[in-house]
């Protein structure tokens, strides 16, 4: 696989609000889309698009996942190598790109992701 970038970390929050306000005031990490709902089980994206910090209220406090950015034949390969393994894993279409969901051996959960810019979509 083709590693573009880390993309974006997921993190899920006991008190997004108050999180919000500290990554704003601390960080200076602002919401990407503020006029988006705030559904718990839904990402509140922070910074620039490719290299963000994504929040979401629907479960205990901890890191949820790491999103690697890759291309449409990355994606391919990762889905390939995957099935041949046997390996549990789950797929996503977002609004601009496709994902896999994936537990490592350790049990930390990875999403693959073809970049936004190079057309987001496995097809």
């Amino acid at each position: 696989m083709r590693l573009i970038r880390i993309d974006h970390a997921s993190l899920n929050t006991g008190d997004r609000a108050a999180t919000l306000r500290w990554y704003d005031e601390v960080l200076g990490l602002r919401r990407a889309h503020p006029d988006a709902p705030a559904v718990a089980e839904e990402p509140m994206f922070l910074g620039a698009d490719g290299a963000q910090v994504a929040l979401f209220a629907d479960r205990a406090p901890g890191l949820r996942h790491v999103a690697l950015a890759t291309d449409a034949e990355g994606f391919a390969e990762v889905r390939a190598a995957l099935e041949a393994r046997g390996c549990a894993f789950k797929e996503e279409r977002h609004t601009a790109h496709d994902s896999i969901y994936v537990d490592d051996p350790d049990g930390n959960t990875l999403e693959v992701m073809i970049a936004p810019e190079l057309g987001g979509f496995a097809g």
